[in-house]
């Protein structure tokens, strides 16, 4: 009985599975999987080995997972009543974007013992899911979530970014776009850390500057953390677009580097408000600042010298 009740599980879960042609002719096909709450998750045939189905009891109630074993492992457990739709196909270049993949960036780095500043790069591990097929979002944007973001002081914050996808079949050239936002903290969470987990050019040089004379309303209460960029000509931290070029030919190459602007630092600050409004005078401190920030399907490996 149990085996039947499992199958049945299995079974209607199943029932939604459809076969997708998607253009692109990546010669790479996938199993999309639509959740309710409105995203879709990407799993190539390249990683995935299989799918199997387990069942736990939780609050006194019987729950299936569907499981995607991937390296022998579980690399994920999705609850099959979250599941909307699932369908197999040919992956397409803007799918190729979801799945595990890594925020390479030089954080600002610390003193050494000669006093000199050490900066190294850093592989910050994200997820991206595709906004689900029926949202207009669809086709347009990648969400990324970073489950910790590097930080020197060993805190643990998560955050989230949004890239905005393009791609001209005419051309095969394209464009993802990591949208730096300033009417959206990057996480619900906000910043814990005293004057001293703040980043600092010395040792008595943090750059915690504490709730500024020129905010309205004093201090908000609020540590709200945002990823920034410095406008070089009226030197605000706001919102911006760092845009990194490729090719369908670069697709291919899983060892390939999307690159931003290098002379783009995101700057992970602490304020006081939502929206983060410059003129406001906002900002309590930064966190640290990101030079050289780019996106790769593995972690960085320094090039031997």
């Amino acid at each position: 009985m149990k085996i039947i009740t499992l199958h049945a599980a299995a079974m209607a879960a199943f029932a939604a599975l459809s076969i997708s042609t998607c253009s692109a002719g990546t010669g790479v096909y996938r199993t999309a999987i639509t959740l309710r709450n409105g995203t879709q998750e990407i799993f190539p045939d390249t990683l995935v080995q299989r799918f199997n189905y387990d069942k736990a009891t939780v609050g006194g109630k019987t729950v299936y997972y569907l499981n995607v074993i991937e390296h022998g492992e579980v690399a994920m457990s999705i609850p099959t009543d979250s599941i909307v739709e699932m369908n197999y196909g040919e992956m397409n270049y803007y799918e190729q974007f979801a799945g595990d993949w890594y925020l390479v960036a030089s954080p600002n780095g610390e003193p050494n013992e000669q006093g000199i500043m050490v900066m190294q790069a850093v592989s910050m591990p994200y997820h991206a899911v595709l906004p689900a097929p029926d949202s207009p979002d669809y086709g347009k944007y990648i969400y990324c979530h970073i489950d910790s973001v590097a930080h020197r002081k060993g805190l643990k914050y998560d955050a989230n970014f949004r890239l905005r996808y393009a791609y001209d079949d005419d051309t095969q050239q394209g464009s993802v776009t990591l949208l730096i936002d300033d009417q959206h903290p990057v996480t619900i969470m906000e910043y814990t850390g005293d004057a001293s987990s703040y980043a600092y050019w010395g040792t008595d040089q943090t750059w915690y500057y504490g709730v500024q004379s020129g905010h309205a309303g004093g201090d908000s209460g609020h540590r709200y953390m945002y990823f920034l960029c410095q406008n070089w000509d009226t030197w605000a931290l706001e919102a911006d677009e760092l845009p990194a070029q490729w090719t369908a030919a670069d697709q291919q190459d899983l060892d390939y580097t999307y690159r931003f602007p290098s002379s783009k630092e995101i700057h992970w600050v602490v304020a006081l408000d939502i929206p983060y409004v410059h003129a406001e005078k906002d900002l309590v401190g930064e966190i640290d600042m990101f030079s050289g920030a780019r996106l790769q399907r593995k972690p960085y490996v320094k090039p031997a010298e």
